[in-house]
């Protein structure tokens, strides 16, 4: 472990000059922003069929929780019961909204009951 190591010493011979503070600072900004421009429409795709998923799910719970209600919302709370994830609310005719489930963070669509098997 003590022992030197010869090809991670810098070359003496070598009379290029270092690169400075300010080049160093530009390069990694310049990194930062390339790899947030790479991720960002990967998280913004995500959230987005996330919602639209959540909302399709969202109304035929709805409709199969009540058949009188006025529709359902969606939204993505972290602190929310059961933990973060999309809250399906059933909108009632009287403007009032009241939690029917939570989606998860990655909502599918509902399961079909299986005759005979209890959930």
């Amino acid at each position: 472990m003590s022992e030197r190591h010869p090809e991670l010493e810098p070359d003496p011979f070598d009379e290029t000059p270092m690169p400075g503070e300010r080049r160093r600072k530009v390069l990694r900004v310049a990194v930062i922003v390339a790899l947030g421009a790479m991720v960002l429409p990967l998280v913004l795709s995500s959230v987005a069929v996330a919602h639209s998923s959540a909302e399709r799910t969202c109304a035929v719970v709805v409709a199969a929780y009540d058949t009188d209600a006025a529709g359902g919302r969606v939204s993505f709370e972290f602190f929310g019961p059961g933990g973060p994830g999309w809250l399906c609310y059933e909108i009632r005719d009287d403007g009032g909204s009241r939690l029917v489930a939570n989606l998860g963070v990655m909502p599918s669509g509902p399961q079909p009951a299986i005759p005979g098997v209890r959930t």
